[in-house]
């Protein structure tokens, strides 16, 4: 059996760095070495990509030591190796596990022509930006919350706000983040000022959306890569925070205290249909390949609100979208194998013949 050289990148320069890493982690403990040689590239805060070899155990942080790695433009997964010694040289990476969300990596392996998992540009892209998500979704019939989008704290008041939205509370956002960072409730137009400079912090770019009273509900999309127009939908699965947490915060998340996650949602087949429905609808308007998770807002009347598009959402063992799709009955090492046979079978139909 070939061995495949799977390289993990991850790290990045945006606020979701450490998330990142703990993913990359879950991932690469779980790779079944029989199959696959994991080839560590860490991006460091910098934006630097380091290579991590002759680790022992996975690293904490990305730092600036090793050696240098960049893909080469047009060369289907060669990279130039710089620093380890005194020359330069080559490595060969079959397939990428692209674990940093920023919308652009997939347009870089693109470029380079290296196989790797999950959907090719626009659709990465797309849905890191939430008010451009919003915009097609709604623009294609979908059911959105309604929400402000804002450059500044100055371009409205809290009071404005409330009333454009027909919600005495609200959330503020950044508009590129993801993870929950950054994201306030707010009752009042001090906590209204505080929230849009923290969002500011990390985006120039806010968005303010209204207070939605529901249940918060998620499902996985999975692409067949023989027949792509076919679509493997989850049944829904419901995210319930408890004590403190007002909503699935950063820290729920990266704890993964606060919150009780309910693989199989206690709802009617019928709304686990209309769920399925509108994921795989958002699957397709967004032009999202291979793997989605759809977020859901669920009223007490019943009504569904398309939340968040995730194209390239978190993959580990102990990721949601991967239990969802293990409750949907195929077992993550077979995800994992299904998504790279997927990636390469991709690359390959994608060169051009000569």
């Amino acid at each position: 059996m070939t061995i495949l050289n799977v390289a993990l990148i991850f790290g990045g320069q945006s606020a979701e760095h450490d998330a990142s890493v703990m993913s990359a982690r879950s991932i690469y403990e779980t790779l079944d070495r029989e199959r696959y040689s994991p080839i560590l590239v860490g991006v460091a805060q910098d934006g630097k990509w380091w290579l991590l070899e002759n680790t022992k155990e996975f690293p904490s942080h990305v730092g600036s030591s090793g050696a240098q790695i960049v893909f080469l433009a047009g060369e289907g997964g060669k990279a130039l190796v710089h620093g380890c010694s005194e020359n330069d040289k080559i490595c060969h990476v079959d397939v990428v596990f692209p674990i940093i969300w920023n919308g652009f990596l997939q347009g870089v392996l693109e470029t380079a022509r290296v196989p790797f998992l999950g959907s090719r540009m626009p659709a990465p892209a797309i849905t890191r930006h939430k008010h451009i998500t919003k915009r097609i979704l709604r623009d294609a019939g979908l059911p959105i919350a309604r929400s402000l989008d804002l450059t500044s704290r100055e371009e409205i008041k809290f009071q404005i706000a409330q009333e454009a939205l027909s919600s005495h509370s609200l959330f503020v956002k950044p508009a590129s983040l993801h993870s929950s960072i950054g994201v306030s409730k707010v009752t009042c137009e001090s906590e209204f000022e505080a929230a849009v400079d923290l969002a500011l912090t990390y985006d120039s770019r806010v968005l303010v959306e209204e207070y939605v009273q529901a249940r918060e509900l998620e499902c996985a999309v999975l692409q067949d890569a023989e027949r792509p127009s076919e679509l493997l939908c989850s049944w829904p699965c419901e995210i319930i925070p408890t004590g403190q947490n007002a909503f699935f915060s950063y820290r729920a998340k990266s704890e993964g205290k606060g919150v009780i996650f309910r693989m199989k949602a206690d709802v009617d087949e019928s709304v686990a249909d209309r769920m399925r429905a509108l994921s795989c609808k958002a699957f397709k308007v967004i032009g999202c390949e291979v793997l989605a998770r759809v977020d859901f807002f669920m009223r007490p009347n019943g009504e569904l609100l398309i939340n968040e598009v995730g194209s390239a959402p978190a993959f580990g063992p102990s990721s949601i979208f991967s239990r969802m799709i293990e409750e949907s009955g195929i077992r993550y090492d077979v995800l994992v194998q299904r998504l790279i046979e997927d990636a390469i079978k991709r690359s390959e139909r994608a060169r051009p013949e000569l």
